[in-house]
């Protein structure tokens, strides 16, 4: 059975579901290879408007499956090198989900911790099911209590203080506490989560293709804009640039005809 089944709830929408529900779809070997290789398959799919990125079961993705053989033994036997490159490739699904040309949601259905709470922030937009819980709990186990870009995104998402707090200490955040702190944009009962979600990115389909990547470059490129002035400079650039793909002129046609 795969780690990550993908489907298409509609036209436009590729959904991969992260499917080791019987371990709340805990990251293992397999788990890295095959999320990897479904990212391999939405980047080069011209069809693939958004990408949505949800969990099987009760759970969205619990961190590592520490009773996974993958992870067991001595660190010293593996080395240092192998434990990079390991760290390095699943640390790369955060830095892919982020860079995708297209709106990344991620559907939260339920506990999203360690690796998977940093899988579900490199998304552009997190909805949540009201059963969802967000966890940083790696502190607790005697690393860092930060990976895969965590530190460099929750402070964005939620603000300094209260992301120091939660990388610490490594307490959940229910998800009535992440809404009110912006980390997801809507909170539904579980049954509604995939119609919730598909209706978010309906919404971003309706708009320009190359808008959408150009608008998550520039919300990249001006988190770290020296200045205002230095923000608009690259804003000005792209606005010249998406000129010329011909979808402004068709949507001022659109709009003069009423479409």
């Amino acid at each position: 059975m795969p780690a990550v089944v993908v489907d298409q709830p509609k036209p436009g929408i590729r959904r991969l579901t992260l499917n080791r529900p019987e371990r709340l779809n805990a990251i293992n070997d397999a788990f890295v290879t095959d999320l990897h290789a479904a990212l391999d398959d939405a980047e080069g799919d011209p069809s693939c408007r958004v990408l949505l990125l949800t969990g099987a079961g009760k759970g969205f993705c619990a961190g590592f499956d520490m009773k996974a053989g993958d992870y067991n033994g001595d660190p010293a036997e593996r080395g240092t090198a192998a434990l990079m490159a390991g760290q390095r490739r699943l640390a790369g699904l955060a830095v892919r989900l982020h860079e995708l040309p297209v709106a990344v949601i991620a559907a939260v259905n339920g506990a999203a911790a360690g690796g998977g709470f940093a899988l579900a922030l490199a998304a552009d937009i997190r909805v949540a099911s009201e059963s969802a819980v967000f966890v940083a709990a790696n502190v607790k186990i005697g690393v860092s209590g930060g990976e895969m870009g965590m530190t460099w995104r929750l402070p964005r998402l939620i603000g300094e203080s209260r992301a120091t707090e939660m990388l610490l200490t490594g307490r959940k955040m229910g998800a009535a506490e992440a809404l009110a702190a912006g980390l997801v944009t809507a909170v539904v009962p579980a049954d509604q989560l995939p119609d919730a979600a598909c209706g978010l990115a309906e919404q971003v389909m309706a708009t320009s293709p190359f808008g959408t990547w150009m608008t998550k470059e520039l919300i990249d490129a001006n988190a770290s804009a020296g200045s205002l002035r230095h923000a608009i400079q690259n804003e000005n650039r792209t606005q010249v640039l998406c000129n010329y793909t011909g979808d402004i002129a068709e949507a001022v046609t659109a709009f003069r005809e009423g479409r």
